[in-house]
């Protein structure tokens, strides 16, 4: 068999790395050079013929025009932010699900690390409502979606639904993994969003466990949309830069604290 030409593979990688930057605003070189079996040195080639397309900024393959506006939430601008603690909350977030649970996954860039540490020959149920999750989610071959539909919000990839029954009135979930954009003893627990406070709100009320998934940045921070409180939450997964005055708090309200 006669091998590929050189520019039909370059071009085929190039399609690659898009595809890969669909439900991310960002990966590094080397993640990708080992993703696609080539040298750092042939993806830096590659990358340079097609500046129109894809940049290289610090070690990181971006898109090329995907400037977000000053100010505004954005889950392709969030993706970048404390990557590495967003990794380690989501795969201690991944050791609570057993085989036949029920799991509602919500918005934001920290779940979709919950998705990439679930083993593959998991078998559960996953439920959520945003479009960079459920990128995710499909990748898992045992796992059955559930996908809460309705009106999409590009900013934030949410479907946010008006039907006066939703899906989730007829689901029981094992596990509610929660994000925050804000977490203050004094406001309580915050997004950026008002359209994710009915989901997060119900999902919080009809799980067993409700867990909190938050990088030391949400910490002393508020937001614009209140959803609920500290103490509504059976366990809190975070990294070990969270504020003392948090630990207490967390641990004298009975929660669990996971870092």
């Amino acid at each position: 068999m006669a091998e590929m030409p050189m520019d039909v593979k370059k071009t085929d990688r190039i399609k690659q790395i898009q595809q890969a930057l669909q439900d991310q605003k960002a990966i590094h070189l080397r993640e990708m050079a080992a993703l696609l079996e080539v040298s750092e040195m042939t993806l830096r080639r590659d990358l340079s013929r097609h500046p129109e397309q894809l940049r290289l900024l610090g070690g990181y393959i971006t898109r090329a025009h995907d400037d977000p506006e000053p100010g505004d939430y954005r889950v392709s601008e969030q993706g970048t932010r404390h990557v590495e603690e967003k990794r380690r909350i989501g795969k201690l977030a991944a050791t609570f699900i057993r085989p036949g649970d029920t799991v509602f996954f919500d918005c934001g860039t920290t779940i979709p690390f919950v998705v990439d540490f679930i083993p593959d020959e998991l078998e559960f149920t996953a439920v959520c409502n945003s479009l960079n999750v459920l990128l995710k989610l499909q990748q898992k071959p045992n796992c059955s979606i559930v996908l809460c539909g309705g009106i999409f919000h590009r900013k934030n990839q949410v479907f946010e639904s008006h039907a006066e029954t939703s899906i989730l009135d007829g689901v029981r979930l094992t596990w509610a993994f929660v994000s925050a954009a804000g977490v203050s003893l004094d406001c309580g627990v915050t997004c950026f969003n008002f359209h994710e406070v009915e989901v997060k709100q119900k999902v919080m009320r009809q799980a067993r466990q409700s867990l909190l998934l938050a990088d030391h940045s949400k910490f002393d921070a508020v937001r614009t949309a209140h959803f609920g409180a500290l103490r509504d939450f059976h366990c809190v997964v975070s990294d070990k830069k969270i504020p003392r005055s948090y630990r207490e708090a967390i641990e004298a309200g009975g929660a669990q604290l996971v870092l």
